[in-house]
């Protein structure tokens, strides 16, 4: 009996438990409203705040164009721009639309070998800055333009080839989504 005890005590507690429950409502009862909060979008609008579900529905940004390169040739020794090269230039930027604020231009400056390697370096800087001054004097903006002084080039068979070739400036301008 002692073994049956606790048994039937626990039946007791389990019972008792029962008996403290509230009666379920009669089923001819209605499902309680829902809650709707004073906030609360309309029913089927998005949660998200304007401004993200705009973002989020925006077009996916157009591709850049690709990055554009020319070369303006100079004489030897000279570092001012000839009719054909300011030609040249105005040229690329009508047709690229160069001073739109995405673009950003990298001017190389180079020389052929002949002369010693510090002449050279300070003629591929004039020469790089005589096409920065003119494209700035054009509309492009002088902090999207950077100047390379490359000097001489590397000795190759197209180096020795042809001096002219050498004496020049390598333009590469890319497009960039910053605008910076």
């Amino acid at each position: 009996m002692r073994a049956l005890y606790p048994a039937l005590l626990g039946a007791g507690l389990i019972v008792s438990a029962c008996q403290d429950r509230p009666e379920p409502a009669p089923e001819s009862a209605e499902p309680p409203a829902p809650r709707v909060e004073a906030d609360a979008p309309p029913e089927g609008a998005s949660i998200m705040r304007p401004e993200v579900l705009a973002e989020s529905e925006a077009a996916p940004p157009a591709p850049l164009p690709d990055p554009v390169e020319a070369r303006v040739l100079f004489g030897l020794g000279e570092t001012s721009l000839t009719d054909e090269a300011r030609a040249m230039l105005d040229a690329l930027i009508e047709g690229k639309a160069l001073t739109d604020g995405h673009w950003h231009l990298t001017l190389t400056g180079r020389t052929d070998a002949s002369g010693d390697p510090e002449t050279n370096e300070r003629l591929a800087r004039e020469r790089a800055e005589a096409v920065r001054a003119y494209l700035v004097d054009k509309g492009i903006a002088a902090d999207r333009i950077a100047i390379i002084a490359a000097g001489e080039p590397e000795a190759g068979p197209e180096t020795a080839a042809s001096p002219m070739q050498n004496r020049r400036v390598d333009i590469r301008a890319a497009a960039r989504r910053d605008g910076a």
